[in-house]
């Protein structure tokens, strides 16, 4: 039966370094719970906590009610999927699922059942008598996937799955492992550093750096409002601009627009602007005066790397259905922002004032 599953400011060293520093989370039953960050940040490290491979130093890890520090790990009732599948390579399709169970001493009628339950899930049932040899990287994946869940573990643990894939069965297999989390309603704990593929599952990130957590959200609050300058740059594509914030607006030279700020501010600024959060036009007007670098084309938008007369370079989508003049090199052009989408952060502490 799926858990909820509570972190209570844990804490993880090797020596003197200190790899998770007081983490605090709160992970709902049947929730698709995502750890995201770059390499380093501490998200296998903590999601290895959780499977009962690494140590606690401090806090407390509980699956609902019933706290696991300091039980083993093959006593936890975890599935875990690994980067590298970690599929017997001398067992059959079947035999490699069946292996939990057997080890649980169910029945071999109740394997049967179970194994073909789960191949029908993960639609793999016509190759359960192959070997992993046999195998293309997402089947194996899919197998891997099947021999996880087929144990009905309280908690889904999944360490980079995907990251051995190709783009295009990246995005394929990220569909098939949500489609089959929401079936089963399984509390589940993914990690990645993959910020497309974190937007697409999840039904919560929490953003990682330097074994704290910079950001939780759902990928919506974490993609429009970041709450500081590490998640801006990590998730999607920012660029940031020195700016003025004076009277509620933000001041680009000539060129000004308000700012809905949470508190009052006063100075010097960061302005995080998405690619699709700027404009441009050739006719003069009160945007920002600048000098298109190069254009790339990328299939429904061209996106424009843009010159500002600061020596500053900002990012700008230009989706083809929306119409307008398609730009070159060395036009110039003017810029404006959309002032509702935005992101603006404190220059000091690079916290977000919005």
């Amino acid at each position: 039966m799926s858990q909820p599953l509570s972190i209570n400011d844990v804490v993880k060293k090797y020596g003197d370094f200190t790899a998770i520093d007081g983490v605090t989370l709160d992970i709902q039953s049947g929730e698709f719970f995502t750890l995201l960050g770059p390499s380093g940040c501490g998200k296998t490290t903590l999601l290895r906590m959780i499977a009962g491979f690494n140590t606690i130093e401090a806090g407390q890890i509980a699956f609902g009610k019933r706290v696991i520090n300091k039980i083993p790990a093959h006593q936890r009732n975890t599935g875990m999927v690994f980067q590298n599948y970690a599929i017997f390579p001398h067992l059959s399709v079947y035999d490699n699922i069946a292996y939990g169970l057997k080890a649980r001493k169910f029945s071999a009628k109740a394997i049967d059942q179970k194994v073909g339950e789960v191949l029908d899930l993960v639609r793999m049932s016509e190759y359960k008598n192959r070997q992993p040899s046999q195998l293309s990287g997402g089947q194996q994946q899919r197998i891997a996937l099947a021999r996880a869940i087929v144990i009905q573990p309280e908690v889904l643990l999944m360490d980079e799955p995907l990251s051995n894939l190709d783009a295009k069965l990246r995005v394929e297999m990220r569909s098939v492992i949500k489609k089959i989390q929401k079936n089963l309603n399984i509390t589940t704990v993914y990690v990645t550093h993959d910020q497309e593929e974190a937007l697409a599952i999840s039904d919560r990130i929490a953003v990682m750096n330097l074994g704290t957590i910079q950001q939780l959200g759902t990928p919506l609050e974490i993609y429009t409002r970041p709450s500081n300058t590490f998640v801006a740059d990590f998730i999607g594509t920012s660029s940031f601009i020195d700016v003025t914030i004076k009277d509620s607006k933000v001041l680009l030279g000539s060129y000004s627009f308000p700012a809905a700020l949470k508190h009052p501010y006063h100075g010097q600024a960061i302005l995080a602007v998405r690619p699709e959060e700027s404009f441009l036009s050739l006719e003069e007007n009160e945007g920002l005066k600048a000098t298109i670098n190069f254009a790339t084309f990328l299939g429904d938008f061209i996106n424009y790397e843009v010159l500002l007369e600061s020596g500053e370079t900002i990012q700008v989508n230009e989706y083809l259905k929306e119409g307008g003049t398609i730009k070159s090199a060395g036009d110039q052009v003017y810029v404006t922002f959309d002032a509702e989408k935005v992101n603006l952060f404190d220059l000091s502490t690079k916290e977000s004032l919005i």
